[in-house]
């Protein structure tokens, strides 16, 4: 039969009727007319999805696992299930795109081994007029044990795939990233988190029995203060801790002595790395990135030197600096004149719409400066650690913040910035 005479069976058998308001519970005779519609929808997505000529029972997957699943049942309830057999499910792919049979094929057999399977399959279906067809027409591709050992064996098997990913990326994104001395309590209490949520977070799954010292997700039956450690959990605790200090944030390390009274609470947590980095930068530093400042700023607004506020604007390039790591200070200047090089459209049209002559004048105060530049530049590479600095020496946030919806809201060109 062909793919339009399958779909015009279907269409007569009401494959297209709105049942949901159809009286329950069905009829003997309803129940039959549902299960022959759903028949000929599933062969009509077969010959579509493979593109099909013609449809043949030989030729269907499903109707040669039905076939040998009801001789299972017969040689079973027959003989008895052999205990010595594994049952195995065959995956096999189609090899040539112009033979008509289905693109892929699921078939399952008893055997003693995988080649014990697997040659069972070829043998009844590799063959003129069979699933398979002639030799060579479908490869095996995936070869599973189905039994319920196996299955938690290959969900285990996924879990430590899985754990090796992050273990291996974590690692990977935290390398040269590293903090120099990290709190040490408070990398083993990421540490016990980490392994609890992540690397065994259900200890009573069937087939997964960590040992008494690994983890369990709860710990309310625990005596207070059991810790847990892993590779992965270790790995996250580190890059988490990165992550934050990239963005110029930190955790304080802290206990509560009502719970451990021969601990001391820490007052305060251990200074991030962008703390002890953060410091204030020379004055020659300073002058350099101004002069980068000044030169751009004047070639956008076309004003000059005595007209800006240099004590100002001295502040603001010195506040800037603080969110660049000492290890890139020297070569900073460079850094920021390429930026504004490459962004000196962007540069215009923030001077266009919010300096003095343009439909926002007065809404950016900072724009009055030349040092808003190098602010452009640090709300595009660190903006929390530049918030976070900016209200520590007391600026104005507000003014920050409306410089920081100018920049990057209102200058970027469709296409990207």
């Amino acid at each position: 039969m062909t793919v339009e005479q399958i779909h015009e069976l279907w269409v007569a058998a009401g494959g297209l009727e709105n049942r949901e308001d159809q009286p329950q519970p069905l009829s003997t005779g309803d129940r039959l007319a549902a299960v022959r519609r759903n028949e000929l929808k599933r062969i009509w997505n077969l010959m579509t999805e493979d593109g099909w000529q013609a449809y043949s029972p030989v030729s269907d997957p499903d109707v040669h696992r039905w076939h040998q699943a009801q001789q299972e049942r017969e040689s079973g309830e027959a003989a008895g299930p052999d205990p010595e057999l594994v049952r195995y499910r065959i995956v096999a792919q189609r090899t040539d795109p112009e033979h008509p049979g289905a693109s892929v094929l699921t078939n399952y057999a008893y055997g003693r081994s995988v080649g014990d399977a697997v040659a069972k399959v070829r043998k009844a279906l590799e063959k003129p007029g069979g699933l398979y067809g002639d030799q060579g027409l479908y490869r095996v591709v995936e070869v599973v044990e189905e039994s319920p050992d196996s299955e938690l064996r290959q969900q285990e098997e996924t879990r430590r795939r899985y754990l090796t990913t992050i273990l291996e990326n974590a690692t990977a994104t935290v390398r040269g990233r590293e903090l120099e001395d990290p709190d040490a309590e408070l990398v083993s209490r990421l540490d016990d988190f980490f392994t609890r949520a992540v690397v065994f977070p259900d200890a009573h799954t069937p087939g997964v029995h960590p040992r008494p010292h690994q983890a369990t997700f709860g710990w309310t039956s625990e005596h207070p203060y059991i810790e847990h450690a892993s590779d992965p959990g270790r790995a996250l605790a580190l890059f988490l801790l990165a992550y934050l200090d990239h963005y110029g944030l930190n955790l304080e390390a802290s206990v509560r002595t009502g719970d451990r009274p021969d601990a001391q609470p820490v007052s305060g947590g251990r200074p991030s790395a962008r703390d002890a980095e953060g410091g204030e930068a020379p004055a020659e530093l300073v002058e350099r990135v101004l002069a980068v400042c000044g030169q751009h700023y004047a070639a956008v607004t076309g004003t000059s030197s005595d007209q800006w506020d240099q004590e100002s604007d001295r502040e603001v390039v010195g506040i800037a600096l603080r969110t660049v790591r000492m290890a890139e200070r020297d070569a900073y200047p460079q850094t920021l004149e390429t930026y504004l090089h490459e962004r000196r459209a962007r540069l215009e049209r923030l001077w266009q719409h919010y300096g003095p002559d343009g439909m926002f004048a007065g809404e950016v105060v900072l724009i009055d400066l030349p040092a808003c530049f190098v602010l452009c530049e640090r709300i595009d590479h660190t903006p929390l650690w530049l918030e976070g600095i900016w209200a520590r020496e007391g600026q104005e946030e507000t003014a920050l913040e409306r410089l920081q919806s100018a920049w990057l809201y209102d200058t970027a060109e469709k296409d990207g910035r």
